[in-house]
């Protein structure tokens, strides 16, 4: 998922704590790259042979996530101070939505949708954890946008893939320059990071492999 999720998911490499001026983004990319392209292979977003029912099954999987972390993410990120001000214009649940509408997913089933376990998110260094998994999806998004175009699934369905257009490097800086302001070289919050996004990259990993 390198390419699909770009900057995404991860476990912990078994490495102790984190020297306090560790770059923090150095960090995560070290931890989470390994179950990355794991979470990659197993999504089969790319494959040629890529179904409706394939992408769909993906979509609601991917929307259980999303919906029950948002809010965490509203509760620390939303108001004055907040190290990503722009947060609530990069809700993705509203996007999953339209698209699953779209593939033939009513509100019934979605909220029959068994809701997976998924990080405790208990602080601002832990939501920019998970933003670190959820915005590096945007990178790799580029690229599914392309080839899901070229096969049967309706091309209005891509609006949580290609949920930025042209803008997604300048907003995935913005997502990079927040995480190390949020975390601002100190180790208990750069773990407090890495670790909710090596947890939820494992969530993930572990959904896809069922």
């Amino acid at each position: 998922m390198r390419r699909v999720l770009k900057g995404s998911i991860a476990m912990h490499d078994g490495g102790g704590s984190v020297p306090p001026f560790s770059d923090v983004m150095a960090v995560l990319r070290r931890r989470t790259a390994a179950v990355h392209t794991r979470l990659e292979n197993a999504l089969e977003l790319l494959s040629p042979d890529l179904s409706v029912s394939r992408y769909r099954d993906v979509l609601m999987r991917m929307y259980g996530f999303y919906e029950a972390l948002e809010p965490r993410l509203d509760d620390m990120l939303t108001g004055a101070g907040s190290p990503l001000p722009d947060w609530p214009s990069r809700r993705k649940v509203p996007l999953l939505r339209h698209d699953l509408r779209l593939l033939g997913v009513d509100e019934a089933a979605l909220a029959a949708l068994p809701r997976p376990r998924v990080p405790a998110v208990d602080g601002v260094a832990a939501a920019m954890g998970v933003l670190y998994v959820f915005e590096g999806a945007t990178l790799g998004g580029r690229f599914i946008v392309r080839h899901v175009v070229t096969t049967a699934v309706p091309p209005g369905a891509t609006a949580f893939f290609g949920s930025y257009g042209d803008e997604v490097g300048r907003r995935w800086s913005q997502v990079r320059h927040a995480i190390r302001a949020a975390t601002a070289g100190e180790a208990a919050r750069v773990e407090a990071c890495t670790g909710v996004a090596a947890a939820l990259f494992g969530a993930l990993e572990a959904e896809f492999a069922r």
